[in-house]
C-alpha cells in the first residue's frame, strides 16, 4: 500500500476523519494492531483489503448550524463549514456543492445527502419539529429543493415531501432503488428510504460482498443470514443456494428486501437478538452468515452454535471479539480474517471473518 495522503483544506480541523495525517500504511497498522489488541483468537495472518484513499462515499451525513454546513471540529466546540469533501464520489460532490446554496433558516438539524446508482439526488432532513412547521407553513425553500429535482424526506419517519394542489405536504415513507448489491458482480438495485442504513457507498460495497462471497461456498442447499437488512447479502447468497433464510428486526428494511426477494428467500421478522432466537436450528445449513448491529450477536450466538460453517461480517470489533470467544468455546476456530477499509482516513473499519467447527 503506497504511503498516499489525502489533500484536504480540513485535515487539521475537522473530525470527520480523524486519521487524516496519517499515511495509509500507517492506517493500516493502527487497524490490525488495534483488532489483535482486542481479538484473543485473531489468525497469525490478517488480510486487508481498500479501495484507495478518498472518493468512497455516495451518501453524506452532515450538521447545519446558523448558516454553516458541516461537521464538528476535532475539540467538539463548533461546526467546520466544510466547502467541500475529498471523500465524496462526483456525483455526491457536485450534489453537496449544489445543496450549499439552499439556505435554510433554522439554528439546528441534520442532513443526509444521498445519490442513487442511477445518479438521482435524495435529501433527508432531521430537524426540530417546530422547524418542519415553519419551512412548510413558509414553503418557498422546499419547493426550491423540490424544484431541483431533489427527492426530500423529513423527520425520523422519514416522510416523503409532496406537493398537491398548492400544499406541501409529508407522505409515507417510498422506497426507491437508492442502493445497490451485486449478484455474481452484476449490479442489482436495492430498495430503501434515503434515511435507510446502507454501507457507505457503492465502490466499498462491491469490495465488501466480492470478500464476504469468496467465503461463501461456491453452491449449497441451505444458507441462513442474520441481519438481512434491505438484502446486500441476500441476493448474492440466493444467487448460490436452493433455499435462504433472511432475519431482520427493522420492518421498514424488510419492506425494502420483499421488492427485490428471489422465490428462495423466506424472510422471518422480529428480534432475533432477544428470546425469539432460542430454539432455532442451523445443523443442516451449508453456511450462515451473520451481520449483526454494533451489539453483537446476544441470544442470537444460541443457535448459531448449532451451525458448522459461519461468516461473521461486523463494524464493531469489541462485540466482535466478545462472540468470538464464545464461538471457540462452543468449538468454531477461525479460517481467515479480513479487515475491509470501508472507512479510509479513520480509525473505523469492517471486519470480515470465517469460522468452521471442528
Amino acid at each position: 500500500m503506497p504511503d498516499v495522503f489525502l489533500n484536504c483544506s480540513y485535515a487539521s480541523v475537522c473530525s470527520g476523519c480523524d486519521w487524516l495525517l496519517k499515511p495509509l500504511t500507517e492506517q493500516r497498522s493502527l487497524k490490525m494492531a488495534h483488532l489483535r489488541s482486542v481479538w484473543r483468537q485473531a489468525p497469525d495472518h490478517l488480510g486487508f483489503a481498500t479501495a484507495g484513499p478518498g472518493s468512497s462515499r455516495d451518501r453524506i451525513d452532515f450538521m447545519i448550524a446558523d448558516g454553516r454546513y458541516g461537521l464538528f471540529d476535532r475539540f467538539k466546540t463548533g461546526l467546520v463549514d466544510l466547502q467541500g469533501c475529498p471523500q465524496l464520489s462526483p456525483a455526491l460532490e457536485a450534489f453537496f456543492q449544489d445543496f450549499r446554496g439552499f439556505k435554510f433558516p433554522i439554528s439546528r438539524g441534520s442532513v443526509r445527502l444521498r445519490v442513487s446508482p442511477t445518479g438521482k439526488r435524495g435529501v433527508w432532513l432531521d430537524f426540530a419539529n417546530i422547524d418542519v412547521k415553519t419551512l412548510l407553513d413558509d414553503g418557498q425553500i422546499l419547493r426550491e429543493l423540490l424544484a431541483s429535482g431533489a427527492i426530500v424526506e423529513i423527520g425520523q419517519r422519514r416522510k416523503r415531501l409532496v406537493e398537491r394542489e398548492g400544499r406541501l405536504k409529508l407522505d409515507d415513507p417510498v422506497l426507491e432503488p437508492w442502493f445497490e448489491t451485486y449478484v455474481e458482480g452484476v449490479a442489482t438495485p436495492l430498495y430503501c428510504t434515503i434515511g435507510s442504513f446502507t454501507q457507505p457507498g457503492f465502490r466499498v460495497n462491491r469490495m465488501l460482498i466480492e470478500e464476504v462471497m469468496s467465503l461463501v461456498p461456491m453452491r449449497g442447499g441451505r444458507v441462513a443470514e442474520f441481519g438481512a437488512g434491505i438484502g446486500n447479502f441476500t441476493l448474492p447468497l440466493a444467487a448460490r443456494f436452493a433455499a435462504v433464510d433472511a432475519y431482520e428486526v427493522d420492518t421498514l428494511a424488510l419492506e425494502g428486501l420483499e421488492h427485490v426477494k428471489p422465490a428462495n428467500v423466506t424472510i422471518h421478522s422480529g428480534n432475533y437478538q432477544g428470546d425469539k432466537a432460542l430454539g432455532l436450528q442451523f445443523a443442516d445449513a451449508d453456511c450462515l452468515l451473520v451481520d449483526p448491529p454494533r451489539s453483537g450477536l446476544m441470544k442470537f450466538i444460541e443457535p448459531v452454535a448449532t451451525a458448522q460453517k459461519l461468516i461473521y461480517v461486523s463494524c464493531f470489533a469489541e462485540s466482535f471479539a466478545a462472540d468470538s470467544d464464545r464461538l471457540h468455546d462452543f468449538g468454531f476456530r477461525v479460517e481467515k480474517a479480513t479487515i475491509v477499509d470501508q472507512f479510509p482516513q479513520s480509525r473505523h473499519y469492517e471486519i470480515v471473518a470465517s469460522f468452521i467447527k471442528d
